[in-house]
């Protein structure tokens, strides 16, 4: 009988070992066309319209100017006009009332940058002039920025405060024409990732703020209320640690917000999808090795419901990145599409 309760006690540990094998995971990674442009790392993306847009950045020698477009049906191709300020790394993009706005980020000299130029994916031109930058954010890298029904909002990041020296900063500003300052409940951070799922926004992780994901909701902005929550943290607790990270992107499809890439004490493989209904995160198939590289600073955009990551690097190593990749979050992980 003893003998029988200890085959039983293994085979039942072999079980619950088995159902925590990234093995039994859902996800499939799926090889997509190359960016067209320099390995970079600190890019910027947006989508506007069929488009996505990825560029500046860094490519271990110079800070980028470049842009590059992405449609599923034509693949890569690039801007005509390059970006019209310094080039950057580590810089930020929201779309404003049908134009896009692209600015902050540090150049090769390593001084933080306060500007912001106009982009019009009408055209696809670049307005030569800076905005005024009047009641915005001071210059900094590192930070996020999104946009909520034609509201761009932007904040936190790695700069400057009157008083203090270069530090992690929480101050949030949005912009409809001209830039408000506005409550962030929030931590100091930079190195944040940002999704909008549902005209509300979604703050996760970062430096200095690696546990907590906050929630923003204009419609709910009141005078007894600023429109941020905290959701549940990202903690032992949930066993949603595995979440934690800087550097990282973030996409959306089909309603759940993902993220992948970044860094915590190492490189982080792991990719995790987050239901803003029940306010709940589930771990899915991490990149596949050896095919899809771990790395931190790339970037990631949604196109039809369908996510992509192109671009990063990996820190002191001289490795950058131009492999893109795309997610599918109900597919079973299969090598063949590598």
């Amino acid at each position: 009988m003893k003998q029988r309760l200890l085959i039983v006690l293994f085979a039942l540990s072999l079980f619950f070992t088995s159902c925590g094998s990234d093995n039994d995971l859902v996800g499939n990674w799926i090889k997509s066309s190359s960016f067209e442009g320099r390995a970079r790392s600190g890019a910027v993306s947006f989508v506007i319209g069929d488009y996505a847009y990825v560029g500046t950045g860094y490519d271990g020698k110079d800070a980028l100017k470049t842009f590059y477009k992405y449609s599923l049906q034509d693949g890569w191709s690039k801007v005509q006009n390059d970006f019209p300020g310094t080039g950057r790394r580590e810089a930020v993009a929201f779309e404003a009332n049908g134009k896009v706005y692209v600015g902050l980020g540090v150049n090769d000299d390593d001084e933080r940058l306060g500007d912001f130029y106009e982009f019009d994916p009408s055209t696809d031109t670049w307005n030569s002039t800076a905005i005024d930058m009047t009641g915005g954010p001071s210059a900094r890298q590192g930070a996020i920025a999104f946009s909520i029904n034609g509201v761009g909002y932007v904040g936190t990041g790695y700069g400057f405060q009157e008083g203090e020296d270069r530090t992690n900063l929480k101050d949030f500003y949005k912009f409809d024409g001209s830039w408000t300052k506005i409550a962030y409940d929030g931590e100091k951070s930079r190195n944040a990732t940002a999704f909008v799922i549902d005209d509300k926004a979604y703050i996760v992780s970062g430096e200095n703020s690696m546990k907590y994901v906050w929630e923003y909701d204009p419609s709910k902005v009141s005078n007894t209320f600023n429109g941020w929550t905290r959701k549940e943290d990202l903690d032992d607790d949930n066993n949603w640690e595995g979440v934690q990270r800087s550097g990282a992107v973030s996409f959306v499809i089909n309603g759940k917000g993902y993220i992948a890439t970044g860094r915590n004490t190492g490189l982080s493989r792991e990719v995790w999808e987050y239901n803003p209904v029940n306010d709940r995160w589930d771990e899915k198939t991490s990149l596949e090795s050896p095919e899809v590289a771990s790395r931190e600073n790339a970037v990631a955009f949604s196109l039809n419901n369908r996510g992509f990551v192109t671009t990063g690097t990996v820190s002191g190593s001289g490795a950058y990145f131009d492999d893109t990749w795309e997610f599918n979050p109900t597919m079973d992980e299969d090598d063949k599409d590598n």
